[in-house]
């Protein structure tokens, strides 16, 4: 990463409930914030609502893919820049490869939880 956004330093070391990511995306300073996966109330260890902890975040010329481990907080997993124009496709691409990577992060949370 050529550098992370300074969104990651106001997160708390928790998911994200949708409130949360609307509100990073209404600083006025970025230009747009989503969850990657949204997952259901977390039982006794996780928020009693719809939470995330893969989320998209933008500004006028970049876009991470943030993504929260239990252990080690969040960080900025990918980033990438685009030009006037381009955003769309370079949402997209990122929001492909964040799902994809949400799904087994997930999956592999989950079969430990099950096991």
């Amino acid at each position: 990463m050529t550098e992370d956004p300074s969104v990651l330093s106001s997160l708390p070391d928790a998911p994200l409930t949708r409130d949360a990511i609307d509100s990073l995306g209404d600083a006025g300073v970025e230009r747009h914030a989503s969850p990657v996966l949204v997952r259901g109330p977390g039982g006794p260890d996780g928020p009693n609502e719809d939470h995330a902890e893969d989320v998209l975040f933008a500004t006028e010329d970049r876009i991470w893919y943030l993504s929260l481990e239990p252990e080690d907080g969040w960080s900025a997993e990918r980033e990438a820049t685009y030009a006037d124009g381009e955003f769309e496709d370079a949402l997209e691409e990122i929001r492909l490869e964040a799902s994809k990577h949400a799904e087994r992060k997930y999956q592999a949370e989950t079969e430990f939880e099950i096991g």
